[in-house]
């Protein structure tokens, strides 16, 4: 009986240590190729001069985000004119706004 649970352990140990071996030390395949990947990208940035910023947009998609953030606030402009209307309070600067921000986007 103790002879059969010593051949159990000791051959889940000849079993177990290789194993933990492989998956414990990221040796394999896809884990491997992904990390020299990594490592490859990340020394050409390096080498480049950094990681980047994200602060080499190009003109056109500058103007196209200020376009986007002016139609976003004539809309806010207008709900907040229409509901100075309703109240009957003074909407001539809002007006203005609105007036400049359509100017904006009709070039």
């Amino acid at each position: 009986m103790k002879l059969n649970k010593f051949f159990k352990i000791s051959l889940g140990a000849l079993f177990a240590l290789p194993m933990s071996f492989f998956v414990g030390n990221e040796i394999l395949a896809n884990n491997l190729t992904e990390r020299f990947e990594y490592g490859m990208s990340s020394d050409n940035l390096l080498a480049c001069g950094g990681g980047g910023g994200g602060g080499g947009a190009s003109p056109a998609a500058k103007a196209a985000k200020k376009k986007k953030q002016a139609k976003a606030k004539l809309s806010f402009k207008k709900r907040a004119l229409a509901k100075a209307a309703a109240a009957g309070e003074d909407t001539s600067k809002l007006a203005a706004d609105i007036a400049e921000l359509e100017a904006f986007l009709a070039e």
